[in-house]
């Protein structure tokens, strides 16, 4: 093996370069009265608490939908607990499928920051002889500071699962790491202040979804401070990225994610204080950016700010989510081509997760929804689909949405499935809903004094309430 050369223009800990399914009704009605809805006089501060069950228990099986629940007289939207396909959940300690890094050869000694090659460590970059465990063993070999190179223009085969579980790295160069087997397909990023910038990870195929931690292609597992910066990932079996186990204080920034299984960018277990920066997940089997909390998580996710995501194309589930999450913020969203909804926030009573309290959406696009016509999302959807939880303090505002499938039911709903379930202190301002002819722009089945709106228009003019029904 080649010896790696050192660097000593900086000190370790430095990293280089960056800093540390409804029908649409057709009951004739009395001709409607313009109704203005006021907007809550204050957004709730973050002191609202949000009631999280602590009992672990995994998510249940999908089971049938409950009995729908009416909308105000004189309408009533035949409502159905939305179809959601999400990985389950994995425990949040005592993760076995990491183990702890090998003494370093000669000792942890402070040596000189360096910055090496994989093919030092005898990687061949080809794309058909295996070199996993030449790339584990260049993570492996890392110290505090240093940079790993994965070089561009070569591929490396992955066959078995990658973990870099050494604070403090850099794995850059621009290569490809290829994974060729599904079931063990995942590159692991399982320590503090790692940051993984400019390479692409690929697979060689997949023929189902996954679920297990092994299959999600890019994993952050349970740490703080990492990075991942101008990362490609191309086809997952499981998710394209799975952000869990109370990762915090992380970054995600101008990825690109696509062809996946399962959600293309997935936060979940506690995931805490992190930022995705402009994403641009494409053709995804399920959510493109969702935020998911379980109550067997313990802790639900909470201060994420997901900015100028792109989300083009979902042959499963919805554009962006938050199921179950709190201090959780979108900001100039462009999400299209949604198999649901193209923006969802609620809790499922099905999937057993916790309640939601205080998401700001701000600013963006929503173009060609639902396309499915089996679920009846409409573009926009906030739904409670539990009994004892809530679904709170949201604000919409700033949204532009145009293109519908036909039989849609609706553009915009605020839905509870159980007489328990509680949607409250809603806020909708300056949605702009164009070329939409549909019998009712807005469905609810919620007391008006639990929402608002203000600027809230469709092609021109400003909804009337008839019912439950704002066309």
């Amino acid at each position: 093996m080649a010896q790696p050369y050192p660097v000593a223009t900086q000190a370790r800990g430095q990293v280089p370069g960056d800093p540390a399914a409804a029908g649409t009704s057709s009951t004739t009605q009395a001709p409607p009265t313009t109704v203005e809805v006021p907007v809550p006089a204050a957004v709730p501060t973050p002191d609202v608490p949000v009631t999280v069950p602590t009992a672990a228990q995994p998510a249940p099986a999908p089971a049938p939908a409950p009995d729908p629940v009416p909308a105000p007289a004189p309408e009533q939207p035949v409502v159905v607990d939305p179809v959601v396909v999400d990985p389950g959940t994995p425990p949040v300690s005592g993760d076995p499928t990491i183990e702890p890094a090998p003494p370093y050869e000669g000792g942890d000694t402070d040596a000189a920051v360096r910055l090496y090659s994989v093919t030092e460590f005898g990687a061949v970059g080809n794309g058909v002889t295996d070199d996993t465990a030449a790339l584990q063993r260049a993570f492996d070999a890392a110290r505090d500071g240093d940079v790993v190179v994965i070089p561009e223009g070569r591929t490396f085969v992955q066959a078995d699962v990658l973990t870099v579980r050494r604070d403090g790295i850099t794995i850059t160069g621009g290569g490809t790491v290829l994974a060729t087997r599904e079931a063990r397909s995942s590159f692991v990023l399982a320590a503090d202040r790692v940051t993984l910038d400019d390479v692409t990870l690929r697979i060689s195929g997949t023929s189902k979804r996954w679920d297990a931690y092994e299959q999600q292609r890019l994993r952050i597992a349970g740490h703080t401070g990492i990075t991942v910066r101008d990362v490609a990932v191309v086809g997952s079996a499981a998710a394209g990225m799975y952000i869990g186990n109370g990762t915090s204080n992380f970054l995600i920034e101008r990825v690109d994610v696509s062809n996946t299984r399962a959600d293309g960018i997935h936060m979940t277990q506690g995931a805490r204080d992190g930022r995705v920066v402009a994403p641009y997940v494409h053709n995804v089997g399920d959510d493109g950016v969702a935020v998911v909390s379980y109550r067997g998580d313990g802790a639900p996710c909470t201060r994420i700010e997901v900015v100028s995501p792109r989300v083009d194309g979902t042959s499963g589930g919805r554009g962006m989510s938050v199921v179950g999450g709190t201090d959780i913020t979108w900001l100039d969203v462009d999400v299209r081509n949604t198999y649901a909804s193209a923006l969802f926030i609620a809790a499922e009573g099905n999937w057993g997760t916790t309640g939601v309290a205080r998401v700001r959406v701000l600013g963006g696009t929503v173009v060609n929804a639902n396309a499915d016509t089996t679920i009846d999302h409409g573009s926009v959807m906030l739904y409670n689909g539990t009994s004892d939880l809530a679904v709170e303090d949201v604000l919409i505002s700033d949204i532009n949405v145009s293109g519908y499938r036909g039989t849609m039911s609706r553009v915009l709903g605020l839905i509870a499935n159980t007489p328990a379930g509680v949607i409250r202190n809603i806020s909708l301002q300056s949605i702009t809903i164009t070329g939409d002819s549909r019998p009712a722009a807005l469905v609810v089945n919620q007391p008006t004094s639990q929402f608002g709106m203000a600027g809230v228009t469709r092609n021109g003019g400003g909804l009337r309430q008839s019912g439950g029904y704002f066309r």
